[in-house]
């Protein structure tokens, strides 16, 4: 679960309602199903308007990967690497292919066995990284559906409340005026509501897509140079020293720079 979602969920939205109480805010006044209609139901047509089928079915693999939120574990990656490079070299690069069923990891699994198979190392770059990139494009696509979300949520916002305007002065004419205050007020309910979602929720979300695509797209790129690696025929330990220094500092953190011993850790 991507806790730092949720907590800034709450707190984007927590922090706005209360602003709104401490300011004599009536709770009630917030809730406008009429105001909602039309920026929500507005909102999800111009999505649905805007982007073709092939667009929108990205949208579930976005969402399960914001929804997870999970950081890629490099010191894994890098010990997964260590291990089928020790194999590698005591038992052949045949052997991989024994060794890619252990793995999910689409990339993994397909680079194991196309170096069993005697692919060519650039081939094998050519369709890791093709691979690599299509995963990536899914996200992308799915970060464009939210970003469109966030320009079309304020403009459904101002569009109600312009309606609600309209319908304010058709019957001004003979109208109470101590309760045009109000109405005016309920009517600016439905551009709350555009910005607040556009930037409460569909921006923030486009924008955890993007940077966990972009974490995901430096995972690929160390899992891809492992496998030429190993194509090649370096020594385990010389593979892990060059993909520490591509985790860089951060995501290094925790990483046993220590080799493992045997032929492999020559």
């Amino acid at each position: 679960m991507n806790i730092t979602l949720l907590i800034g969920l709450v707190l984007g939205f927590g922090g706005v309602v209360a602003g709104y109480l401490l300011d004599e805010g009536v709770l009630a006044a917030l809730l406008k199903p009429s105001a909602a209609c039309i920026v929500f139901g507005g909102t999800f047509g111009i999505m649905l308007m805007g982007n073709p089928i092939s667009r929108l079915k990205k949208v579930p693999a976005a969402i399960k990967l914001v929804i997870k939120g999970q950081k890629q574990n490099f010191a894994e990656l890098i010990d997964i690497i260590m291990d089928v490079s020790v194999v590698a070299r005591r038992d052949g690069l045949l052997a991989l292919e024994t060794e890619a069923g252990k793995y999910e990891n689409p990339i993994l699994k397909k680079g194991l066995a196309y170096i069993a198979d005697g692919i060519s190392p650039e081939r094998l770059r050519q369709n890791l990284y093709a691979e690599s990139d299509a995963q990536l494009a899914d996200y992308e696509e799915g970060a464009k559906v939210f970003e469109g979300m966030g320009g079309a949520a304020p403009t459904c916002g101002v569009l109600g409340t312009v309606m609600g305007m309209v319908s304010i002065l058709r019957s001004m004419s003979g109208s109470d005026m101590d309760s045009l205050g109000g109405k005016i007020a309920t009517a600016f309910i439905a551009t709350m509501y555009g910005v607040g979602s556009a930037n409460l929720l569909w921006l923030p979300i486009a924008s955890t897509i993007k940077a966990l695509a972009e974490e995901q797209e430096n995972y690929n790129r160390i899992l891809i140079e492992g496998l030429l690696s190993i194509q090649a025929g370096e020594y385990p330990s010389r593979i892990k020293e060059y993909l520490i220094a591509m985790c860089g500092p951060e995501n290094s953190k925790g990483i046993d720079t220590e080799s493992k011993g045997g032929e492999g850790g020559k």
